[in-house]
């Protein structure tokens, strides 16, 4: 009887002492501050955005209390985005003030997938929302909440915009082509030159497609440049179109996609279409117009060959040179070159003008009767000219001559 009653004074002095120690430590201990510092950009690339919350927690106490537990949510657009627990397991010393970092980090690939329509913004709303307790027994049971509310920058997807176009080399059997284009970084840090597809048309036709990636990177806020080769043949043109007619130049278009490597993004891509004019090259028309006798003695001829060359070009070209070997019924009538050739204008038929003297006694009387009888003459002639011109991408261009036909001799 007496050791129940000793085991009972003994339970009710711990029991007393824990309510002591309980109330003593109620009644010293100071609840710590809290305070949200600031939430800090840490970086951000193609993949998404790091953030640091920085928490001030405040110690006034005159001795050290532990570590506190930290429960933290991110909410995107209102909605619950990512979450998670820190708890260092250290001490925060007495009458001192500590900033706890809180990192976080929100991709961009769960970001677009969660919410589809923000890859059309530049920043999106987030808060995040922060429960703090402290392992002690006194307030074991309280939470302190903190929130921070801002805003998210965002990929910004490159733009294309058009760049120039320039003519490497064109001929009377086709034309290459460099089409330039820009792609425009808004975001501020670099990205990778995008994947750009491509297809190249003419008159609604299309002829050529491709794809090029330039393995190279865009500067932040900056502008990168790139050509697109394009190497045609006239007759695949014509046989793709049917025909290329009397125009010297022919509608095309040059239609881009871009698309970058980005989780998430894969689907979103910018197009461009850059309208043009291709330019065709039109093969001068060489032809006689006729031969008119400007002497006729007994034994001397004097004539002048009228030919014609019509430039069926929108710019001007030079002859460079003007090789003849006129035949008339087979007979050598003139062989040479000329001398001073004119200039073609665009889209202009010039007359050249030949003047010819022929000594030979038995030409002179063969050519008497055929004009006295008032018949035609067959005529041929081979040679070649030279063109020029000061059109971008055109360098000297040969062409045969090769004519056959009937005229009258005129006096």
């Amino acid at each position: 009887m007496q050791t129940r009653k000793s085991v009972i004074m003994l339970l009710a002095a711990l029991l007393g002492l824990s309510v002591f120690s309980c109330q003593s430590l109620s009644g010293i201990l100071q609840e710590p501050k809290l305070s949200v510092k600031s939430v800090d950009l840490a970086g951000i690339s193609l993949k998404g955005v790091d953030l640091i919350c920085r928490i001030n927690v405040e110690n006034p106490n005159g001795f050290d209390i532990p570590f506190p537990k930290i429960d933290w949510k991110v909410f995107v657009n209102e909605a619950s985005f990512v979450n998670g627990i820190l708890n260092q397991g250290t001490k925060i010393t007495k009458r001192n003030t500590v900033t706890v970092d809180v990192p976080f980090s929100v991709t961009y690939e769960g970001l677009y997938k969660t919410f589809t329509s923000l890859w059309e913004t530049k920043e999106a709303a987030y808060n995040i929302a922060l429960g703090i307790s402290f392992p002690l027994p006194v307030l074991q049971d309280k939470v302190y909440n903190l929130d921070f509310s801002g805003v998210l920058p965002l990929l910004q997807l490159p733009k294309l915009s058009p760049g120039s176009i320039r003519i490497g080399k064109i001929d009377f059997s086709g034309i290459e082509l460099a089409c330039g284009f820009n792609v425009d970084n808004p975001n501020n840090f670099p990205i990778p030159f995008p994947k750009v597809d491509w297809e190249y048309g003419v008159n609604g036709a299309t002829l050529l497609t491709s794809s090029i990636v330039a393995g190279k990177e865009i500067a932040a806020n900056a502008k990168g440049q790139a050509d697109i080769n394009v190497s045609l043949k006239y007759e695949d043109v014509i046989k793709a179109i049917g025909s290329l007619g009397n125009s010297g130049e022919a509608k095309s278009l040059m239609s881009l996609v871009s698309s970058l490597s980005v989780p998430g993004l894969e689907d979103v891509k910018d197009m461009l279409d850059i309208p043009g004019l291709l330019p065709i090259l039109q093969k001068p028309n060489v032809a006689v117009k006729g031969i008119n006798i400007k002497n006729l003695g007994l034994q001397k001829l004097e004539f002048v060959i009228n030919w014609e060359v019509e430039n069926k070009n929108s710019f001007a070209m030079d002859i460079g040179k003007f090789n003849y070997n006129f035949k008339v019924n087979n007979n050598n009538w003139a062989q040479g070159f000329l001398e001073t050739p004119p200039k073609l204008k665009p889209n202009t038929k010039t007359a050249i003008p030949l003047s010819v003297t022929i000594s030979s006694l038995d030409m002179v009387k063969d050519l008497v009767g055929i004009i006295s009888a008032g018949t035609s003459v067959n005529y041929s002639c081979l040679g070649d000219m030279s063109l020029l011109s000061d059109f971008p991408g055109l360098d000297k261009l040969e062409l045969p001559l090769n004519l056959t036909g009937s005229t009258r001799l005129v006096r």
